[in-house]
């Protein structure tokens, strides 16, 4: 048996520990946020889906065999309940074609820079943004999960219920898409890709 902290914060958790699932949720909280913004984009319904999959996991702890999955099968519930409380207004989103904003949290430059570089930041972020958000989910899923937040491809490939090669495969698209929408952006890059 494995003898990780992690590990035995899971074992404990499982048979039945409080302060075990209450650490495991805190250890976890902040990635399945942010993991949870990019997918819901709605600070509202990431909170929803969050707590969904928390409440999910105090009555399926035991279910879980290896600590390595429990980030990976979080997201996964999170992604799920994105996509259910997405589903009645997807429609309503996509006919007044507007973007949620995130949090201002995350719209905050890193302290010191000169007013140049922070509004050259700002645009290369802007843009980024835009062209993340502007992915069709199952790009922009397997984009967060690899580049954002840091997966493995096969943790990757799991978590989205995807072989490898067809995970590798959307994510290739999916950067080649932000990529694309870059440079489109730069006045001298798009005249010199004729």
């Amino acid at each position: 048996m494995d003898t990780t902290p992690h590990a035995a914060l899971l074992q404990a958790a499982r048979e039945g520990d409080r302060a075990a699932l209450d650490a495991l949720v805190r250890l976890y909280q902040a990635r399945v946020y942010r993991f949870g913004l990019r997918v819901c984009r709605d600070a509202a319904d990431t909170e929803d889906a969050v707590q969904e999959a928390f409440v999910t996991l105090s009555r399926e702890v035991s279910r879980l065999r290896e600590e390595t999955s429990v980030g990976t099968w979080l997201l996964t519930v999170v992604k799920n309940a994105c996509l259910r409380l997405m589903r009645p207004f997807a429609s309503a989103r996509k006919a007044l074609g507007s973007l949620v904003d995130e949090p201002e949290a995350l719209n905050q430059p890193d302290p010191a820079p000169t007013p140049e570089e922070a509004a050259s930041r700002e645009q290369v972020v802007r843009g980024v943004r835009e062209a993340v958000e502007r992915l069709e989910p199952a790009y922009r899923e397997v984009l967060v999960l690899r580049d954002i937040e840091g997966l493995s491809g096969p943790e990757v490939a799991r978590a989205l219920g995807l072989t490898v090669e067809a995970m590798k495969t959307r994510l290739h698209r999916a950067r080649l898409a932000v990529r694309e929408h870059l440079l489109a952006g730069i006045p001298d890059a798009a005249s010199s890709k004729d």
